[in-house]
């Protein structure tokens, strides 16, 4: 008894620790208390829709035999989730690459039939390349993608300016063949840019399941997230309540979060109740 009186004694005098289980939704970190995280899955495929409507409610799972209600996360707190994201940039990719389309179609007329060439040929007043130089991701691999886009097209408007100045001149025939080799280099190079940058994007949209238990052993529901973090350790000295101080003034995070875990060189994490998440009963029909 002396002992465990000790260690009691030397317990309570230690900073309390809270193990968070943390993930992100697009670049936000969210965290929950890892006691509550039962387990994670990766078939998104089995989730079965129900004629049921509820606020981010994606249908329901099966886990061991048991019917387990799913949720978006991102759409049940009112964000977009990563995949929203990606959808948005393939839109965006989409569009340029239909610009750049239009482009090449108004060289060729400008160089075969005189027409007005009223496109830029200066990098810096590319909507396209303003669009990459704003854009922001945490995807090294598309911000790589990206990246090769300014020596291509700023080759591309290299070629523009030697042929339209050649057609000008008169020679027509040798810009044409200009433009004619260029399609199968430059031009096709940017269209595998297109491509390579699309197709990235659709292979990272998975998301991950995850189970939430309120007694470690049955699941309560099942959260559908974007991509898995780690379990962080923080200190209550690290935790800022949204009841008290200046979070206090934002309502709607009083809805969804208990407060925030801070720390320099780290994102913030945005600790969520679980009970707060669930703010209506789901009901599976």
């Amino acid at each position: 008894m002396a002992l465990h009186s000790a260690q009691a004694a030397n317990t309570s005098k230690a900073p309390q620790k809270k193990q968070v289980f943390t993930f992100f939704i697009e670049d936000m970190m969210f965290g929950l208390n890892v006691d509550y995280v039962l387990m994670l899955g990766q078939d998104v495929d089995a989730i079965q829709k129900v004629p049921v409507e509820e606020r981010g409610l994606k249908g329901v799972v099966k886990y061991q035999g048991v019917v387990v209600p799913v949720m978006d996360f991102a759409h049940r707190v009112g964000v977009n989730s990563g995949n929203d994201s990606k959808l948005a940039v393939i839109n965006d990719l989409k569009h340029y690459e239909q610009e750049h389309n239009d482009w090449v179609n108004a060289l060729e007329a400008a160089v075969n039939n005189g027409d007005d060439f009223s496109y830029t040929t200066e990098l810096k007043n590319s909507q396209f390349s303003q669009w990459r130089q704003q854009f922001y991701t945490r995807d090294e691999t598309l911000i790589d993608l990206l990246a090769l886009f300014d020596s291509t097209q700023q080759a591309l408007y290299d070629m523009a300016d030697r042929a339209l100045t050649l057609s000008n001149s008169g020679n027509t025939d040798e810009a044409m063949e200009l433009l004619r080799r260029e399609r199968g280099s430059t031009i096709q190079r940017m269209k595998t840019l297109f491509i390579r940058a699309t197709e990235h994007l659709q292979s990272a949209m998975r998301q991950v399941l995850l189970f939430v238990t309120d007694d470690g052993k049955t699941p309560r529901f099942a959260l559908l997230i974007d991509e898995i973090n780690d379990v962080v350790s923080y200190d209550e000295s690290e935790f800022q309540s949204s009841t008290t101080g200046a979070l206090a003034q934002v309502s709607r995070i009083g809805k969804v979060l208990d407060g925030i875990y801070t720390r320099d060189n780290s994102p913030d994490c945005l600790y969520f109740n679980i009970d707060k998440l669930i703010d209506e009963p789901i009901s599976v029909a």
